[in-house]
């Protein structure tokens, strides 16, 4: 027993190493692959134990964080900056294995096959999206409401492109060639998948500037991208990387920093600065683990440094709020940010 507890012990201490460095900014490509490990080796392990060991242990702690990485983090498994859908369909699959009823794991996997035009595939993950989304109790995993329009557009139109096939399939029948409502039929269905395709492309992705907000296709993201504003920084959360760009020049991010300046575009300025505790969210920390304040602060310095590279101007400031340390967007120049519109911050988006 005292050989498994020095693992498992050896298992928290490379946990803490890992978020540690995490929170540095300056992590290596595959930390959240390896901290994934580390929490699916600590699931192994908890999971043999009696239930007074596994509370002690903190095994509940332990299957959050591991599914909550293979979600949030999954498409980044196999670097930081690059995104894998392949990566991210093995890392959805695998967090159904540790929570069957997961919504928004079956929403993504749905997602996923529907791109590839598996619509029988898909059609199953939209459903259970559904259906458990009606019962699941952790509010982190559910889908929220522009996820749950999309489900149900998904779900029509797996149905409809499975309908289809199964029309055209019984042209080879004579006797329905010779029905004439069968064109008809043929033809209701196609309307009905072409305007539903069309709301799925014209609002796959959403424009956000300090005037407001508004749905365009991902082909007018990549046109912004091409010909971006002067003096406007642009943040795009691509379906390949998550870029910042300022007069031509561009560099990626990291889910988290991205995150964290957009979050800073967003909902902040010098009347509403953003301390430690609002940002929390950006900030991997061990069960009821506090943020140092020097922590925060390198973060927040690496942001300012990344983006500076490109000549972005010093767009957040530092200033002093309830005693602590906080920062703002100073609005010393524009910004565009865009998303897929089903996209999930990690911060509160209800804006």
């Amino acid at each position: 027993m005292r050989r498994s507890q020095i693992t498992l012990d050896t298992l928290y201490d490379r946990e803490e190493q890992l978020l540690e460095e995490l929170n540095s900014g300056e992590a290596k490509d595959w930390i959240y692959h390896e901290i994934v490990d580390v929490y699916e080796n600590m699931y192994r392990y908890l999971f043999r134990c009696s239930a007074e060991e596994k509370e002690e242990h903190g095994f509940e702690y332990v299957k959050k964080q591991l599914v909550s990485y293979l979600i949030h983090y999954g498409t980044y498994l196999k670097t930081q900056l690059r995104k894998d859908e392949r990566v991210a369909k093995t890392a959805f699959q695998k967090a159904l294995r540790y929570d069957s009823e997961n919504p928004i794991a079956h929403y993504r996997l749905g997602f996923l096959a529907y791109n590839e035009q598996h619509y029988k595939e898909a059609l199953r993950y939209f459903e259970q999206a559904l259906e458990y989304q009606k019962t699941y109790s952790n509010r982190e995993f559910c889908l929220n409401e522009r996820q749950l329009y999309y489900a149900h557009l998904y779900l029509a139109n797996s149905a409809l492109f499975i309908a289809e096939k199964t029309y055209r399939s019984l042209e080879k029948f004579p006797d329905y060639i010779n029905d004439q409502g069968a064109p008809a039929e043929l033809s209701f269905l196609h309307g009905l998948l072409q305007r539903n395709e069309n709301i799925l492309t014209m609002q796959a992705f959403t424009k956000w500037t300090s005037s407001g907000k508004e749905y365009c296709s991902k082909e007018q993201c990549e046109q912004v991208m091409m010909n971006p504003p002067k003096n406007t920084v642009v943040l795009y959360f691509s379906d390949r990387e998550n870029v910042v760009s300022y007069h031509g020049r561009e560099v990626c991010l990291p889910r988290d920093p991205a995150e964290m300046l957009c979050y800073f575009l967003v909902e902040t300025n010098e009347e509403r600065p953003a301390t430690k505790y609002d940002m929390e969210v950006f900030f991997q920390s061990r069960q009821n683990g506090d943020i140092p304040t020097n922590t925060f602060v390198q973060k927040v310095k690496r942001l300012r440094e990344k983006i500076g590279r490109i000549g972005v101007p010093p767009i957040i400031d530092s200033c002093q709020c309830r005693g602590e340390t906080a920062y703002y967007y100073n609005g010393l120049v524009d910004y565009i940010i865009m998303y897929r519109s089903d996209y999930t911050f990690m911060f509160s988006n209800e804006w």
